[in-house]
């Protein structure tokens, strides 16, 4: 826990973040979900939102390429269908800033505006086996009978070749050192170590290794966090109830989490998934 202490506690970028907001990596990724397409790093705009998809540590990317295709991206270690949703919503919202940032259009004239084409993929990390190239909206969530559809491509090959190869290696590297050594900062070392040997994204973790670090000592502390105080806060809840908006438990342990990792009330609160409506209430209780 001292070690956890010492490491960054924002926590809200993953390892697949803060290696695909690297402009270069970004146009390896793009290369990786597009074979053949000539980009480069002028060619490509950031638009990750971090607002729609709450999920902690952050693993969803937005990239707008050529003014012309938004690549959609997220990564994830556990199988769930949802992902259709997220993307779903994910893409309206990208699409809405897209149409407000160009005052030019006007989606209740007549003449047709042009919006970039959307390119969604899901990057998953787990051990599922058999798994679907594709994933459908109307499919998964309609029985197929329905105006609305979104596809989305399902990428699961580890190995060193793309960069979305190599980054998948890298999860199943780090999954199997965790089995063996726990969540431990030599699990950590071990995993990095093996990156190098294999030529396993060794660039990014020759130049980051650091930060790569103090990323993956966040999630172990978020983890047992929400392992250790989140079932505690919402089995007290229950008995104790709420008194003027706010949970007696959570506040107190709101304050165990603050005093333990030496962290603001806002990291701790982002910790516990506390809804951005209820925090003025809790800081005001703290």
């Amino acid at each position: 826990m001292e070690d956890k202490a010492k490491a960054r506690r924002n926590g809200k970028d993953s390892v697949f973040i803060d290696l695909f907001h690297i402009p270069a990596n970004a146009v390896e990724l793009v290369k990786a979900l597009s074979p053949g397409m000539e980009v480069n790093e002028d060619d490509i705009e950031f638009v990750t939102l971090h607002s729609v998809l709450m999920v902690r540590p952050y693993n969803d990317l937005g990239l707008l390429v050529k003014d012309k295709m938004i690549f959609c991206t997220e990564a994830q270690s556990t199988w769930s269908v949802n992902v259709l949703v997220r993307m779903f919503l994910y893409l309206a919202e990208t699409y809405n800033r897209y149409i407000q940032n160009h005052k030019e259009m006007n989606i209740y004239g007549t003449k047709k505006i042009i919006i970039p084409k959307p390119v969604c993929f899901m990057i998953y990390t787990g051990d599922k086996k058999k798994l679907p190239e594709f994933l459908h909206l109307a499919e998964e969530f309609f029985e197929e009978d329905s105006t609305l559809d979104l596809k989305v491509k399902v990428l699961a090959t580890p190995g060193t070749g793309d960069i979305v190869q190599q980054y998948i290696r890298f999860c199943h590297l780090f999954n199997e050192q965790v089995k063996a050594h726990g969540k431990t900062k030599l699990a950590i070392e071990e995993t990095i170590r093996l990156c190098k040997d294999e030529k396993v994204l060794a660039k990014y973790l020759e130049e980051r290794e650091g930060e790569v670090e103090d990323i993956m000592m966040t999630l172990f502390s978020q983890e047992e966090v929400n392992e250790r105080y989140g079932y505690e806060c919402r089995e007290e809840g229950r008995s104790e109830g709420r008194t003027e908006g706010t949970n007696l438990a959570t506040i107190n342990h709101l304050k165990k989490i603050m005093k333990k990792m030496h962290i603001t009330p806002e990291e701790a609160m982002d910790m516990l998934d506390i809804p951005t409506t209820d925090r003025s209430r809790y800081v005001e209780s703290l």
